[in-house]
């Protein structure tokens, strides 16, 4: 009896943290925006952009700026705050991390008979709004012909090989295990800034949940 009333007691705590956690978190994601799904050219999903690529004519890295173009004007919101969408699921509702969105765009390079690799950098500096902008991201890294440029759907003005930010630390080969990881990391901070909004009637923050175009975006400093 005496080892077993420890591991009661331990039952009991983690039961209950959990429901709190529960607690906490289920009116975050129930108050989640609603999507606002872009149809740009008339693509909805995935095999729609595959299609409208293929019909382009394009071929080469003109054909991949053309996909990541396309990727881009999918997106109506960059959100943080929708953390449970997959690519595919956040490429249909128009809103996503670098995660969610460049895993589509592999996905459709893929499609398109391209070499595909996904990589992520723990810390990456962003040249929009502020060079100082420092968070995590994910993007891809593509081979044709011989030549690996890097790829990024994250702003209209990227092209392979020019991209709007500058990794800090190491990138490393995305494996299946890290988009739930950066979820469960992400998963406090999110819900910490939601219930903060809430309580001190803040604006939603910029990291948060904003137009997915960077331009005039209220970006802010991701908590570290």
């Amino acid at each position: 009896m005496s080892r077993a009333q420890p591991r009661s007691k331990l039952t009991i705590l983690t039961a209950s943290a959990l429901s709190l956690a529960g607690a906490a978190v289920l009116p975050v994601v129930l108050a989640a925006p609603r999507a606002e799904r872009a149809t740009p050219e008339g693509v909805r999903t995935l095999d729609d952009t595959v299609q409208r690529c293929r019909a382009s004519g394009l071929q080469g890295w003109d054909l991949v700026s053309f996909a990541t173009d396309l990727v881009n004007r999918k997106f109506t919101r960059y959100s943080a705050w929708h953390l449970w969408e997959s690519p595919v699921l956040a490429f249909l509702n128009s809103r996503g991390q670098s995660n969610q969105y460049n895993l589509a765009l592999a996905t459709v390079l893929k499609g398109l008979d391209f070499e595909v690799q996904v990589v992520h950098a723990a810390r990456a500096r962003k040249s929009y709004p502020n060079p100082w902008f420092h968070t995590g991201h994910t993007w891809l890294r593509v081979t044709h012909q011989g030549r690996t440029l890097d790829v990024c759907a994250s702003d209209s003005a990227n092209r392979p090989g020019q991209v709007t930010f500058t990794p800090v630390t190491p990138a490393r080969p995305w494996r299946p295990w890290a988009g739930p990881a950066i979820s469960v990391a992400l998963l406090p901070f999110v819900t910490g800034q939601v219930w903060r909004q809430w309580v001190n009637g803040e604006e939603v923050a910029g990291w948060l949940f904003r137009d997915f175009d960077p331009a005039g975006s209220r970006l802010e400093r991701f908590p570290s």
